[in-house]
C-alpha cells in the first residue's frame, strides 16, 4: 500500500479510487484521486471512439503508474483485446520490431517518444491503425513526418484530472461526453471521467481540495472552441509580465526551437526591475545567440542561456521545469 492509499484509508476517505502523482511547474506534490467510475467510464469513451475491440492488440509502452498507461490496460479489459506490455528502457527501433513482433494495432505515445521514432527513421507496423499521442505539445511538422513512416499518430488532448483523453484526432473533436465551455479565456470541462479530488501534500500528511463547481472542472489551458473542437493556445500560468507586457512563456520557446533545430525550454526567474527574466536550456553544443536575441522585442529578450546534452524530463517525457529553476539558481549561485 502506497502512503497516499494508506492515509486515505486510515481515514476512510475515497474508497474505490486511485490516486495519480502529478506536479506542475511549481514542483509541489499533488495527487489526483480518480474514482473506477470514471476511468472505466473514460476507457469505455476511448474504446468507442477509436472502435477498439476483441481483435485489437494494445500496446502499452507507457508508466502504468501514470494516467495514461493505466487508460491503455483499462480500455484492452473492458474490449477484451490483448494486451502487450513493452519491456526494458525506450528505445525507439527495439519499439519498431516490437509492435511487429506483437502484432499491435493500438498504442498510445508521448511527443518525446514520436520525436524518437521519426529521429531514428524507422517504420511503424502494418498492423498499426491508430496510435493516440498527449502528454504534451505534439508539432504539426513531427505528426506528418511521422505519419510518412507509417506511424498511424492522432493528436489528443487530455490530463489526469480527465482520467486521460478529452479531445482525440486532428482539430481535436471533444470525444462524446464531454461538455466544454470557455471561461475567461480558459478551458472549462464537464464528463463522466473528472476527478474527485485533488491531495495536495501539506508536512506529514495532505490537504484534499475538490476543484470543480457545480461539476465543471476550470483547467489552466487557454482555449478557443470552434463548435465541439479545440483550439489549445497554451498555458495560462505560462503567462508571464515583463516590463509592464504579458509574455508567453511556450511561444518564446517555439520560437528558439525553431531557430536553434533543438529541444528548448525557457524559465522564468523574478526580477526586480524587469518582473521578471527569461532564460533559455537548449539541447545540443554551446551557441552564441547574442544576434538573434537582441532582434526580439525587449520583454521577449533572454538574459541568458545554457546548453545541455539533455534536458530533464520526467517519466512521461515532459520537460522538468523544477528541475531546470533548481539548476538556474545553482547557477546564479557560482
Amino acid at each position: 500500500m502506497t502512503e497516499i492509499e494508506k492515509w486515505t484509508a486510515d481515514r476512510g476517505l475515497f474508497p474505490n479510487h486511485h490516486f495519480f502523482k502529478t506536479s506542475g511547474s511549481s514542483g509541489v506534490e499533488k495527487w489526483v484521486a480518480l474514482s473506477t467510475e470514471a476511468l472505466e467510464w473514460s476507457a469505455r469513451t476511448v474504446n468507442q471512439a477509436l472502435e477498439i475491440g476483441r481483435s485489437d492488440v494494445l500496446g502499452l509502452a507507457l508508466p502504468e503508474i501514470h494516467v495514461g498507461g493505466h487508460g491503455v490496460v483499462r480500455r484492452a479489459q473492458l474490449a477484451r483485446g490483448r494486451l502487450a506490455r513493452y519491456q526494458g528502457k525506450w528505445d525507439a527501433e527495439r519499439f519498431s520490431k516490437w509492435c511487429g513482433k506483437e502484432g499491435v494495432t493500438v498504442s498510445s505515445l508521448v511527443p518525446t517518444q514520436v520525436h524518437d521514432l521519426v529521429k531514428a527513421g524507422v517504420r511503424g507496423g502494418d498492423r498499426l491503425r491508430v496510435i493516440v499521442v498527449g502528454g504534451g505539445v505534439f508539432e504539426e511538422d513531427l505528426k506528418e513526418s511521422a505519419r510518412e513512416l507509417g506511424w498511424p499518430v492522432v493528436p489528443s488532448y487530455g490530463m489526469t484530472e480527465t482520467a486521460s483523453q478529452v479531445a482525440t484526432g486532428d482539430g481535436l473533436p471533444l470525444l462524446p461526453g464531454w461538455e466544454a465551455r470557455v471561461v475567461e479565456g480558459r478551458l472549462a470541462l464537464q464528463g463522466g471521467g473528472l476527478l474527485t479530488a485533488v491531495l495536495v501534500r501539506e508536512g506529514e500528511g495532505f490537504v484534499v481540495r475538490d476543484p470543480k463547481v457545480d461539476g465543471w472542472y476550470l483547467t489552466n489551458d487557454r482555449v478557443k472552441l470552434n463548435g465541439r473542437s479545440l483550439q489549445v493556445l497554451g498555458r495560462s500560468d505560462r503567462l508571464v509580465k515583463i516590463l509592464g507586457e504579458l509574455v508567453d512563456l511556450e511561444g518564446v520557446e517555439h520560437f528558439w526551437q525553431q531557430r536553434l533545430g533543438a529541444r528548448a525550454a525557457v524559465v522564468a526567474k523574478d526580477d526586480e526591475r524587469r518582473g521578471m527574466t527569461l532564460h533559455l536550456f537548449h539541447e545540443g553544443p554551446e551557441r552564441n545567440l547574442a544576434k538573434e536575441n537582441n532582434a526580439c522585442s525587449g520583454p521577449e529578450r533572454l538574459t541568458g542561456w545554457h546548453a545541455m546534452k539533455k534536458l530533464p524530463r520526467s517519466a512521461l517525457g515532459k520537460v522538468d521545469r523544477a528541475a531546470l529553476k533548481d539548476l538556474l539558481k545553482k547557477i546564479h549561485q557560482e
